[in-house]
């Protein structure tokens, strides 16, 4: 029975370390990359573009079937 309790009372402390470090992960990992002047969301935007501009450049869509032809680079 000692054994069951002892499990029981690992888990439940797992399961509250988990929970806490999650809360202070959010609350300080915000303020820390607000004072930093760090912008994740910016540098997914420019490869968005970039990818995006980069297929626009290789593939001619065609509005009616949706089929595509791929264009040939010439160099």
């Amino acid at each position: 029975m000692s054994f069951i309790k002892g499990i029981f009372e690992i888990v439940l402390a797992t399961i509250v370390i988990f929970f806490v470090w999650n809360i202070l992960k959010r609350i300080f990992f915000k303020k820390f990359y607000n004072f930093m002047g760090f912008k994740p969301n910016n540098s997914q935007q420019q490869e968005t573009k970039n990818s995006k501009t980069n297929i626009e450049q290789k593939v001619k869509w065609d509005a009616e079937t949706v089929d595509y032809e791929e264009v040939k680079e010439k160099r």
